[in-house]
């Protein structure tokens, strides 16, 4: 199964479907856009021509040795038996596939996409997110990789989190500040200081 294919196609599928904004307007001409001329507009920022350009992998990846693994599948199954002492079958099933997707995203190694800059908006991995669909962006370290982070007005995503390679951040800064607000620090929300502290607490390595 090529795994990383079909993480391409599910970002794919919410990308397509899922917006905060029923309507889109255009900041030029102050208007409301129809759909297909704002599928029209998502294919001319595709042409357009690239300012800046890099390829990385779709998401971080990390080698795991057979202790992460072992310590993954002893939590999943502790949390199993008490969803089943505590009659939650339906969280038994939940476990089961959060389990699952730890160990395809730990074993698979991520597709290596290209990234654009245009005067349009940010390609990435083939998809177009025009400048009016974008908020702001800063940027982020975690362990040795560095990265772009930029926030939405998508419903999915709500930030596009994009690896840097061969590109520097005051490349990038020079070019998107222009067109977006930047944040000097990263933007936590509530859910990410959880997750984090989660992540220190239940340290699979």
């Amino acid at each position: 199964m090529n795994y990383a294919k079909l993480e391409v196609e599910f970002v794919n599928f919410f990308m397509a479907n899922f917006r905060k904004r029923d309507t889109h307007i255009d900041h030029h001409e102050g208007r409301v856009l129809s759909k297909e001329e704002l599928d029209a507009k998502h294919q001319a920022a595709l042409e357009a021509k690239s300012i800046v350009s890099w390829k990385s992998p779709v998401r971080i990846f990390k080698s795991r040795s057979k202790k992460y693994f072992t310590k993954v599948a002893l939590y999943g199954l502790v949390f199993v038996l008490a969803a089943i002492a505590f009659g939650e079958f339906f969280l038994v099933g939940v476990i089961i596939a959060v389990v699952f997707v730890v160990y395809v995203l730990a074993t698979a190694e991520p597709e290596v996409i290209e990234h654009k800059i245009t005067n349009m908006g940010i390609i990435s991995g083939g998809r177009a997110f025009l400048w009016e669909e974008l908020d702001s962006f800063w940027f982020e370290k975690r362990g040795d990789d560095r990265l772009l982070v930029v926030q939405t007005e998508l419903h999915f995503p709500t930030r596009l989190i994009i690896l840097l390679t061969s590109v520097s951040e005051r490349t990038l800064l020079d070019l998107i500040e222009k067109h977006l607000h930047f944040h000097h620090a990263p933007v936590h929300t509530l859910f990410d200081k959880w997750a984090a502290s989660l992540q220190k607490r239940i340290n699979f390595d």
